[in-house]
């Protein structure tokens, strides 16, 4: 099934709807568990994406935490990764000391998700946390070469630049030496022509 027919099913809606908020998170969460489909993986993600935009229930976060254990592609990773962020910006006393802990996890997705979970996927406010609290997670996986963290580096670190252009100047001016190509290619995206020119040569000589 297409992801857009799936978003339709989605929408559409299943018995268990019916059941009150707490039930309904208890099938989902039942079923991310068991289900041998990525597809429904999928649209417990879909479910709940716009519920976390409009009202976060504090439930939700200690039940779907754990359901980064069971992630292995991007696409659930980033899908996943766009309702924890909304739950980060909400719950950051909670949630942030567990992004913190897939941080430093040896799993590449669960690396992934605490980067990719620091920026709203879309909008003019993607970014919402501070730079302070932002970097020391960047930081920490610049030297991980694996393509799915790099990729999510260099992403970051681009949709960061909107907010902190001089801080995120300066720290790809420090890191450039350790980045990858695909980390530092996608993180001067929006850089000026000079800029870009100047950063290259930076990073070709450190």
């Amino acid at each position: 099934m297409s992801f857009q027919k799936l978003r339709k099913r989605v929408k559409q809606g299943f018995s268990f709807y019916k059941l009150s908020d707490e039930n309904v998170l208890e099938v989902w969460n039942a079923l991310w568990k068991s289900t041998p489909y990525g597809d429904v993986l999928f649209a417990a993600i879909e479910f709940y994406k716009p519920i976390v935009l409009k009202n976060v229930n504090q439930d939700i976060w200690s039940v779907v935490c754990n359901w980064s254990e069971r992630v292995d592609n991007w696409c659930h990773s980033d899908g996943l990764s766009s309702v924890y962020s909304r739950l980060l910006e909400n719950e950051f006393e909670e949630v942030y000391p567990q992004i913190v802990i897939w941080n430093n996890s040896g799993n590449e997705w669960l690396r992934r998700i605490s980067l990719v979970s620091l920026i709203h996927y879309t909008g003019k406010n993607a970014v919402f946390l501070p730079h302070k609290k932002m970097f020391p997670l960047v930081k920490n996986c610049i030297e991980d070469q694996r393509y799915y963290v790099q990729t999510a580096v260099g992403w970051v670190l681009r949709e960061m630049w909107n907010k902190y252009p001089d801080e995120v100047t300066e720290f790809i001016e420090t890191y450039s030496g350790k980045m990858s190509t695909h980390s530092f290619s996608k993180a001067i995206e929006k850089f000026n022509n000079n800029e870009r020119k100047r950063l290259r040569e930076k990073r070709k000589n450190s």
